[in-house]
């Protein structure tokens, strides 16, 4: 059996967007904020991806995952395989 690449989009989003993997997604950012220093989540929200538009010329963002905590925090899960250089000022800590 040919394992699936978790850094492929499809791949990417059905393991941590998906409301049957919450405790997966959970377990990712918990590990991801206790190297950062922060404190862990204990629950997480799955949003809608999907960004709407002011004017129909906008042009409409998907976030990977899109989630909130239970403090209302809201986090964009992005999968980047392509180092573009300019990640940094598309990046809002």
């Amino acid at each position: 059996m040919e394992l699936l690449d978790p850094r492929v989009d499809f791949v990417f989003k059905r393991i941590f967007g998906s409301e049957n993997n919450k405790d997966v997604l959970l377990a990712f950012l918990n590990r991801i904020f206790m190297e950062a220093g922060e404190p862990p989540l204990t629950e997480i929200i799955l949003m809608n991806p999907y960004t709407d538009k002011d004017d129909p010329l906008d042009k409409q963002s998907i976030f990977d995952v899109y989630a909130k905590t239970s403090e209302g925090k809201l986090i964009d899960i992005e999968m980047q395989l392509f180092n573009k250089y300019d990640i940094e000022k598309r990046t809002l800590v």
